[in-house]
């Protein structure tokens, strides 16, 4: 007999009792509100990544860093923004 046959065959539930866990919900207005707060800050962070990379003061290495980092967040706002 497989451990899980054994299981079976012992009946019952295991679990001593079911404990009730509560659930936040969100109106559609909460969940848009969020995630205006969240894209506004990530065009925030775009904008200062963008003047840090317009500065000139950033080696070739460390601007190829920056600028990837500006395309994740533009693809992060795109993805935001579709649902």
């Amino acid at each position: 007999m497989t451990v899980a046959n054994r299981r079976r065959a012992g009946g019952g539930d295991r679990r001593v009792k079911d404990v009730p866990v509560e659930v936040e919900r969100r109106s559609g207005i909460d969940r848009r509100l969020q995630m205006e707060s969240a894209s506004s800050q990530v065009h925030a962070v775009l904008e200062l990544l963008t003047q840090i990379a317009d500065s000139g003061s950033l080696q070739d290495d460390d601007r190829r860093l920056v600028d990837t980092a500006m395309l994740r967040l533009r693809f992060a706002i795109e993805m935001m923004a579709e649902e």
